[in-house]
């Protein structure tokens, strides 16, 4: 049984790489079906009606497919990169804009003689209804609250509650607007 499951990790990761050197080769906006077609059979849960613009990358070891998790009705703008050491777990309805990152892998900093000493990772969770500007960056163990919206090039650090416009370090309530 282990063997199996080995054979079908590194069966995924093959496809991925291939689909990665192929897809990632396309002009934006050309084969957005077939990458979204070619990340579901390499592994990655991606629900109905979701779309990648552009071919994203994957990065962190062992099995990356299994640690991402994508609601329906989501689309993806070029270039987004997934660093997957942790599991990201995407809701439906979420909007994510060109250049966004996604980075789980942390580092122990208490030791003044190796700052980027030992490793590890936390999740990302990105609410139903989000929307993430372009060049955000999501960092290790945040959680992005449903119909959120973060403006272009926001780095967060922190979770954002439910309906809430994240601009800068200034946090303004989507929900008194409606």
């Amino acid at each position: 049984m282990l063997s199996a499951r080995l054979v079908g990790n590194r069966a995924r990761a093959i496809g991925l790489a291939t689909a990665e050197r192929v897809l990632g080769k396309c002009a934006p906006f050309t084969a957005a079906r077939t990458i979204t077609f070619a990340l579901r059979m390499s592994g990655v849960r991606i629900g109905g009606a979701s779309i990648f613009w552009g071919m994203p990358t994957l990065a962190g070891p062992g099995d990356v497919s299994s640690r991402l998790r994508i609601g329906t009705y989501c689309g993806f703008n070029v270039r987004t990169y997934f660093e997957l050491d942790g599991e990201i777990t995407i809701g439906d309805h979420v909007a994510v804009g060109q250049d966004v990152m996604f980075l789980t892998r942390t580092y122990d900093t208490s030791h003044a003689e190796q700052r980027g000493g030992t490793t590890g990772s936390a999740p990302i969770v990105v609410g139903n209804g989000a929307w993430l500007g372009a060049r955000c960056l999501i960092m290790p163990g945040v959680k992005i609250g449903a119909g959120s919206v973060i403006g272009a090039s926001v780095v967060v650090t922190k979770d954002v509650p439910d309906n809430i416009l994240l601009m800068g370090s200034r946090r303004v309530s989507l929900a008194k607007w409606r």
